[in-house]
Protein backbone atom coordinates (compact mmCIF):
# COMPACT_ATOMS: atom_id res chain seq x y z
CA UNK A 1 0.00 0.00 0.00
CA UNK A 2 2.75 2.09 0.73
CA UNK A 3 4.71 1.65 -2.53
CA UNK A 4 1.17 2.43 -4.29
CA UNK A 5 0.91 5.58 -2.61
CA UNK A 6 4.49 6.72 -3.34
CA UNK A 7 4.04 5.71 -7.09
CA UNK A 8 0.61 7.36 -7.51
CA UNK A 9 1.89 10.78 -4.99
CA UNK A 10 4.96 10.41 -7.95
CA UNK A 11 2.85 10.48 -10.68
CA UNK A 12 0.18 13.26 -9.33
CA UNK A 13 3.21 15.71 -9.12
CA UNK A 14 4.35 14.62 -12.70
CA UNK A 15 0.88 15.49 -14.18
CA UNK A 16 0.56 18.83 -12.28
CA UNK A 17 0.62 21.70 -14.45
CA UNK A 18 3.41 24.75 -14.99
CA UNK A 19 2.56 27.96 -13.31
CA UNK A 20 0.26 29.21 -16.00
CA UNK A 21 -2.17 26.60 -14.88
CA UNK A 22 -2.31 24.15 -17.75
CA UNK A 23 -1.49 20.52 -17.52
CA UNK A 24 0.93 18.79 -19.59
CA UNK A 25 -0.93 16.79 -21.96
CA UNK A 26 1.99 14.54 -22.42
CA UNK A 27 3.17 14.39 -18.61
CA UNK A 28 5.05 11.09 -18.31
CA UNK A 29 7.67 10.22 -15.50
CA UNK A 30 11.22 9.92 -16.93
CA UNK A 31 13.80 8.63 -14.67
CA UNK A 32 16.71 6.52 -15.59
CA UNK A 33 15.76 3.42 -13.59
CA UNK A 34 11.83 3.07 -13.45
CA UNK A 35 9.98 2.65 -10.91
CA UNK A 36 8.81 -0.89 -10.31
CA UNK A 37 4.51 -0.99 -10.78
CA UNK A 38 3.72 -2.39 -6.70
CA UNK A 39 1.65 -5.68 -6.69
CA UNK A 40 -2.12 -5.14 -6.76
CA UNK A 41 -4.55 -7.63 -5.35
CA UNK A 42 -7.23 -8.10 -8.88
CA UNK A 43 -9.68 -9.02 -5.63
CA UNK A 44 -9.30 -5.78 -4.77
CA UNK A 45 -9.92 -3.60 -7.23
CA UNK A 46 -13.29 -1.81 -7.97
CA UNK A 47 -14.64 0.73 -10.77
CA UNK A 48 -13.46 3.94 -9.68
CA UNK A 49 -9.81 2.70 -8.52
CA UNK A 50 -6.65 4.95 -9.69
CA UNK A 51 -4.01 2.46 -10.38
CA UNK A 52 -0.54 3.17 -11.82
CA UNK A 53 0.22 1.30 -15.30
CA UNK A 54 3.21 0.84 -17.09
CA UNK A 55 2.42 0.67 -21.15
CA UNK A 56 3.75 -3.06 -22.21
CA UNK A 57 2.38 -2.66 -25.76
CA UNK A 58 -0.74 -3.12 -28.09
CA UNK A 59 -2.20 -6.13 -27.94
CA UNK A 60 -4.12 -8.07 -30.93
CA UNK A 61 -7.35 -6.56 -30.83
CA UNK A 62 -5.38 -3.07 -30.77
CA UNK A 63 -5.96 -1.91 -27.37
CA UNK A 64 -3.20 -0.97 -24.84
CA UNK A 65 -2.06 -3.51 -22.57
CA UNK A 66 -0.60 -2.18 -19.08
CA UNK A 67 0.85 -3.68 -16.38
CA UNK A 68 -1.02 -2.48 -13.55
CA UNK A 69 0.32 -5.29 -11.02
CA UNK A 70 -2.10 -8.03 -10.66
CA UNK A 71 0.16 -10.26 -12.74
CA UNK A 72 -2.08 -10.24 -16.10
CA UNK A 73 -1.99 -7.44 -18.17
CA UNK A 74 -4.92 -4.68 -18.25
CA UNK A 75 -6.83 -3.60 -21.09
CA UNK A 76 -7.46 -0.37 -22.11
CA UNK A 77 -9.36 1.25 -25.60
CA UNK A 78 -7.07 3.34 -27.41
CA UNK A 79 -9.82 5.32 -27.46
CA UNK A 80 -9.23 5.73 -23.65
CA UNK A 81 -5.77 7.01 -23.84
CA UNK A 82 -6.14 10.97 -23.97
CA UNK A 83 -8.34 13.25 -22.32
CA UNK A 84 -9.21 15.75 -25.61
CA UNK A 85 -12.02 19.07 -24.73
CA UNK A 86 -13.16 18.88 -28.39
CA UNK A 87 -13.26 15.34 -29.12
CA UNK A 88 -16.45 12.24 -29.03
CA UNK A 89 -15.46 8.55 -28.89
CA UNK A 90 -18.73 6.74 -28.78
CA UNK A 91 -21.23 8.36 -26.55
CA UNK A 92 -18.07 9.39 -24.15
CA UNK A 93 -17.33 13.19 -24.92
CA UNK A 94 -13.57 14.51 -24.06
CA UNK A 95 -12.16 10.74 -24.80
CA UNK A 96 -9.12 10.92 -28.03
CA UNK A 97 -6.48 9.07 -28.99
CA UNK A 98 -2.51 9.39 -27.93
CA UNK A 99 0.40 7.38 -28.87
CA UNK A 100 1.69 5.57 -25.74
CA UNK A 101 4.92 4.31 -26.20
CA UNK A 102 6.19 1.12 -24.50
CA UNK A 103 7.26 1.81 -20.67
CA UNK A 104 5.36 5.05 -19.90
CA UNK A 105 3.77 5.23 -16.75
CA UNK A 106 0.40 6.54 -16.52
CA UNK A 107 -2.05 7.15 -13.87
CA UNK A 108 -5.32 5.28 -15.09
CA UNK A 109 -8.78 4.71 -13.53
CA UNK A 110 -10.51 1.13 -13.18
CA UNK A 111 -13.90 0.99 -15.46
CA UNK A 112 -14.42 -2.40 -15.26
CA UNK A 113 -13.05 -5.78 -13.27
CA UNK A 114 -13.44 -9.51 -14.79
CA UNK A 115 -12.20 -12.40 -12.93
CA UNK A 116 -8.53 -11.70 -13.77
CA UNK A 117 -9.32 -9.25 -16.37
CA UNK A 118 -9.09 -5.49 -15.74
CA UNK A 119 -10.34 -3.01 -17.65
CA UNK A 120 -8.66 0.71 -17.58
CA UNK A 121 -8.99 4.26 -19.21
CA UNK A 122 -6.03 6.89 -18.67
CA UNK A 123 -8.59 9.70 -20.20
CA UNK A 124 -10.73 8.97 -17.58
CA UNK A 125 -7.98 9.13 -14.82
CA UNK A 126 -7.29 12.70 -16.16
CA UNK A 127 -10.77 13.83 -16.47
CA UNK A 128 -10.94 13.19 -12.75
CA UNK A 129 -7.74 15.28 -12.25
CA UNK A 130 -9.12 17.74 -14.42
CA UNK A 131 -11.97 18.34 -12.37
CA UNK A 132 -10.19 18.51 -8.91
CA UNK A 133 -7.99 20.97 -10.92
CA UNK A 134 -10.56 23.29 -11.82
CA UNK A 135 -12.72 23.05 -8.82
CA UNK A 136 -9.37 24.23 -6.77
CA UNK A 137 -9.43 27.14 -9.36
CA UNK A 138 -12.95 28.16 -9.29
CA UNK A 139 -12.18 28.38 -5.58
CA UNK A 140 -9.50 30.03 -5.79
CA UNK A 141 -11.10 32.73 -8.00
CA UNK A 142 -8.27 33.18 -11.05
CA UNK A 143 -8.05 33.84 -14.06
CA UNK A 144 -7.18 31.06 -16.61
CA UNK A 145 -5.90 31.56 -20.06
CA UNK A 146 -8.43 28.87 -21.86
CA UNK A 147 -8.36 28.10 -25.86
CA UNK A 148 -11.16 28.63 -27.91
CA UNK A 149 -11.98 25.43 -29.78
CA UNK A 150 -15.36 25.56 -31.29
CA UNK A 151 -18.03 28.61 -31.87
CA UNK A 152 -21.83 28.46 -31.71
CA UNK A 153 -25.01 30.40 -31.90
CA UNK A 154 -24.76 30.76 -28.27
CA UNK A 155 -21.48 31.33 -27.33
CA UNK A 156 -18.01 29.61 -27.69
CA UNK A 157 -16.49 26.36 -26.20
CA UNK A 158 -13.10 27.39 -24.73
CA UNK A 159 -10.56 24.42 -23.27
CA UNK A 160 -9.79 24.25 -19.66
CA UNK A 161 -7.32 22.06 -18.18
CA UNK A 162 -8.24 19.95 -21.38
CA UNK A 163 -11.82 19.95 -19.95
CA UNK A 164 -14.78 21.89 -22.48
CA UNK A 165 -15.97 24.75 -21.10
CA UNK A 166 -18.87 26.91 -22.41
CA UNK A 167 -18.87 30.87 -22.84
CA UNK A 168 -22.12 32.31 -23.78
CA UNK A 169 -21.62 35.47 -25.80
CA UNK A 170 -23.11 37.81 -23.16
CA UNK A 171 -19.77 37.26 -21.66
CA UNK A 172 -17.67 37.93 -24.03
CA UNK A 173 -15.49 41.34 -24.30
CA UNK A 174 -15.25 41.41 -27.47
CA UNK A 175 -14.22 45.13 -29.67
CA UNK A 176 -16.95 46.23 -31.98
CA UNK A 177 -14.96 44.52 -35.45
CA UNK A 178 -14.21 41.79 -33.62
CA UNK A 179 -17.67 40.85 -33.89
CA UNK A 180 -17.81 40.27 -37.60
CA UNK A 181 -15.38 37.68 -38.11
CA UNK A 182 -15.90 35.73 -34.96
CA UNK A 183 -14.27 32.50 -36.71
CA UNK A 184 -10.68 34.03 -36.30
CA UNK A 185 -10.94 33.65 -32.48
CA UNK A 186 -10.75 29.88 -32.83
CA UNK A 187 -7.41 28.72 -31.47
CA UNK A 188 -7.12 32.15 -29.34
CA UNK A 189 -6.14 32.72 -26.19
CA UNK A 190 -9.09 33.86 -23.64
CA UNK A 191 -8.75 34.90 -19.73
CA UNK A 192 -11.81 33.68 -18.20
CA UNK A 193 -12.98 33.54 -14.21
CA UNK A 194 -15.47 30.79 -13.34
CA UNK A 195 -19.23 31.47 -13.43
CA UNK A 196 -20.60 27.64 -12.38
CA UNK A 197 -18.35 24.38 -11.94
CA UNK A 198 -20.13 20.62 -11.45
CA UNK A 199 -18.12 18.05 -12.16
CA UNK A 200 -21.09 16.26 -11.68
CA UNK A 201 -22.59 17.06 -14.40
CA UNK A 202 -19.91 17.33 -16.44
CA UNK A 203 -21.07 21.66 -16.63
CA UNK A 204 -18.49 24.24 -16.45
CA UNK A 205 -19.40 28.25 -17.42
CA UNK A 206 -16.90 30.70 -17.71
CA UNK A 207 -16.87 34.86 -18.60
CA UNK A 208 -14.52 36.78 -20.37
CA UNK A 209 -16.70 39.22 -19.20
CA UNK A 210 -15.62 39.19 -15.38
CA UNK A 211 -11.97 38.61 -16.09
CA UNK A 212 -11.69 42.16 -18.18
CA UNK A 213 -14.57 44.02 -15.42
CA UNK A 214 -12.11 43.20 -12.96
CA UNK A 215 -8.98 43.82 -14.70
CA UNK A 216 -10.88 47.62 -15.08
CA UNK A 217 -12.51 48.15 -11.67
CA UNK A 218 -10.84 51.96 -11.32
CA UNK A 219 -12.42 53.61 -14.35
CA UNK A 220 -15.81 51.38 -13.79
CA UNK A 221 -16.30 52.65 -10.23
CA UNK A 222 -19.57 53.44 -9.39
CA UNK A 223 -20.23 57.30 -10.76
CA UNK A 224 -17.52 57.18 -13.58
CA UNK A 225 -18.62 58.07 -16.57
CA UNK A 226 -18.46 55.60 -19.76
CA UNK A 227 -18.95 55.81 -23.04
CA UNK A 228 -20.49 53.67 -25.83
CA UNK A 229 -23.19 52.67 -28.45
CA UNK A 230 -26.45 50.96 -28.30
CA UNK A 231 -25.99 47.61 -29.04
CA UNK A 232 -29.20 46.15 -28.54
CA UNK A 233 -32.84 47.15 -27.49
CA UNK A 234 -34.49 45.11 -25.17
CA UNK A 235 -38.11 44.93 -23.15
CA UNK A 236 -36.27 45.60 -19.73
CA UNK A 237 -33.61 48.91 -21.12
CA UNK A 238 -30.66 49.54 -23.35
CA UNK A 239 -27.48 47.36 -24.01
CA UNK A 240 -24.52 50.03 -24.16
CA UNK A 241 -21.04 48.17 -25.42
CA UNK A 242 -18.24 50.49 -24.61
CA UNK A 243 -15.24 50.97 -27.35
CA UNK A 244 -13.26 47.86 -26.18
CA UNK A 245 -16.43 45.39 -26.33
CA UNK A 246 -17.09 45.45 -22.97
CA UNK A 247 -21.04 45.69 -22.29
CA UNK A 248 -23.75 47.50 -19.60
CA UNK A 249 -27.22 47.42 -19.20
CA UNK A 250 -29.05 50.79 -19.07
CA UNK A 251 -32.07 49.52 -17.66
CA UNK A 252 -35.70 51.53 -18.91
CA UNK A 253 -35.78 52.77 -15.10
CA UNK A 254 -32.56 54.91 -15.66
CA UNK A 255 -33.25 56.55 -18.57
CA UNK A 256 -34.81 59.27 -17.27
CA UNK A 257 -36.21 60.75 -14.13
CA UNK A 258 -39.22 60.97 -16.20
CA UNK A 259 -41.43 57.90 -16.77
CA UNK A 260 -40.25 55.85 -19.97
CA UNK A 261 -42.30 52.98 -21.02
CA UNK A 262 -40.76 51.55 -24.33
CA UNK A 263 -37.05 52.03 -24.35
CA UNK A 264 -37.07 51.71 -28.25
CA UNK A 265 -39.54 55.14 -28.69
CA UNK A 266 -36.33 56.66 -27.11
CA UNK A 267 -32.92 55.05 -28.12
CA UNK A 268 -31.89 53.70 -31.18
CA UNK A 269 -29.72 50.88 -32.41
CA UNK A 270 -26.16 51.94 -33.08
CA UNK A 271 -26.89 55.67 -31.07
CA UNK A 272 -23.93 57.00 -29.03
CA UNK A 273 -24.59 57.55 -25.08
CA UNK A 274 -22.26 58.73 -22.25
CA UNK A 275 -23.73 56.76 -19.03
CA UNK A 276 -22.84 56.68 -15.06
CA UNK A 277 -21.93 53.67 -14.11
CA UNK A 278 -24.19 52.62 -11.24
CA UNK A 279 -23.02 49.02 -9.59
CA UNK A 280 -20.77 46.53 -10.80
CA UNK A 281 -21.31 43.09 -9.87
CA UNK A 282 -18.60 40.86 -9.54
CA UNK A 283 -19.98 37.95 -9.37
CA UNK A 284 -20.69 37.72 -13.22
CA UNK A 285 -19.22 40.94 -14.55
CA UNK A 286 -22.15 42.85 -15.43
CA UNK A 287 -22.78 46.75 -14.89
CA UNK A 288 -25.77 48.53 -14.52
CA UNK A 289 -25.63 52.11 -16.63
CA UNK A 290 -27.70 55.55 -15.98
CA UNK A 291 -28.08 58.35 -18.10
CA UNK A 292 -31.05 60.15 -15.77
CA UNK A 293 -28.29 60.51 -13.32
CA UNK A 294 -27.01 63.22 -16.26
CA UNK A 295 -30.23 65.26 -15.82
CA UNK A 296 -30.11 68.74 -14.52
CA UNK A 297 -33.62 68.52 -15.03
CA UNK A 298 -36.29 65.16 -15.24
CA UNK A 299 -37.20 64.77 -18.78
CA UNK A 300 -33.89 66.27 -19.94
CA UNK A 301 -33.01 62.71 -21.89
CA UNK A 302 -35.64 62.71 -23.59
CA UNK A 303 -36.27 66.40 -25.17
CA UNK A 304 -32.66 67.51 -24.50
CA UNK A 305 -30.17 64.84 -25.34
CA UNK A 306 -27.72 66.96 -27.31
CA UNK A 307 -26.96 69.23 -24.43
CA UNK A 308 -27.28 66.88 -22.13
CA UNK A 309 -24.39 64.56 -23.30
CA UNK A 310 -22.45 68.24 -24.33
CA UNK A 311 -22.21 69.24 -20.38
CA UNK A 312 -21.27 65.22 -19.72
CA UNK A 313 -18.31 65.18 -22.17
CA UNK A 314 -16.87 68.16 -19.29
CA UNK A 315 -17.21 66.19 -16.26
CA UNK A 316 -14.41 65.21 -15.12
CA UNK A 317 -14.00 62.61 -12.15
CA UNK A 318 -17.41 61.02 -10.53
CA UNK A 319 -20.97 61.82 -10.80
CA UNK A 320 -23.04 62.08 -7.41
CA UNK A 321 -25.63 58.65 -7.60
CA UNK A 322 -29.01 60.68 -6.56
CA UNK A 323 -31.72 58.62 -5.79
Amino acid sequence: AKEMKHVLANLFFALLPPSRHTVNRHAVIRCSAPPPIPSVDVKALTVGTIVAGRVLGVGEDGSYELDIGTGSPATMPRSESALLPNATRGRVPGQGYADLSAGEVREALVVGVAGSQVNVSVARAQRALAWRRVESLHRADVSYNATVIALADAGATVEVERLPGFVPWSHWQLPEAAWADRKALLGSRLPVKFLEVDAGRNRMVVSHRRHAVQQRLDELSPGRLVSGRVAKLVPFGAVVRLADGLEGLLHVSQVSRLYVQNVSEVLTRGEELTCVVLKVDLADGSLALSTKMLESRPGEMLDDRAALLARSSQIEGRVELRQ
